[in-house]
């Protein structure tokens, strides 16, 4: 996957499925598909003055319409975490890169996922697509 991708893309939804969990699902403003990715896979946002900050994909692979992120809200943050929980709303404009896959799911004949926490967001799409093979 080209990790040079520079993408120009809106906040379609935002919402929070847990305490202090923002997810995010992104979409290209003109409804292009977006740049193919695979489970474990993730995201660089780029975030005012100069933040660049990776979020794990946690959506559906097949589903080229949007990319979904999931953010912790950190009271420690650097800004990443506050921007996207405190400047973000739904029908702003966000640039993304990727995305790019360090965490990439083996074949294999059977699978242990451990997860806990924002951890689990790379591993929902591991999940399901060890539950489709």
């Amino acid at each position: 996957m080209n990790t040079e991708i520079e993408l120009e893309l809106v906040v379609a939804a935002a919402t929070e499925p847990a305490t202090d969990v923002r997810l995010l699902e992104l979409r290209s403003p003109d409804g292009a598909e977006l740049p193919a990715w695979s489970a474990g896979a993730h995201i660089d946002l780029l975030l005012d003055d100069g933040l660049v900050r990776q979020y794990s994909l946690c959506g559906d692979p097949d589903d080229r319409s949007s990319w979904q992120v999931a953010v912790l809200r950190e009271p420690e943050s650097r800004g990443g975490s506050a921007h996207v929980h405190n400047k973000l709303g739904v029908g702003d404009p966000i640039k993304a890169r990727g995305p790019r896959n360090n965490f990439e799911l083996e074949p294999a004949a059977a699978y242990v996922f451990v997860a806990g926490g924002i951890g689990i967001t790379p591993i929902l799409p591991m999940l399901a697509s060890a539950d489709a093979a």
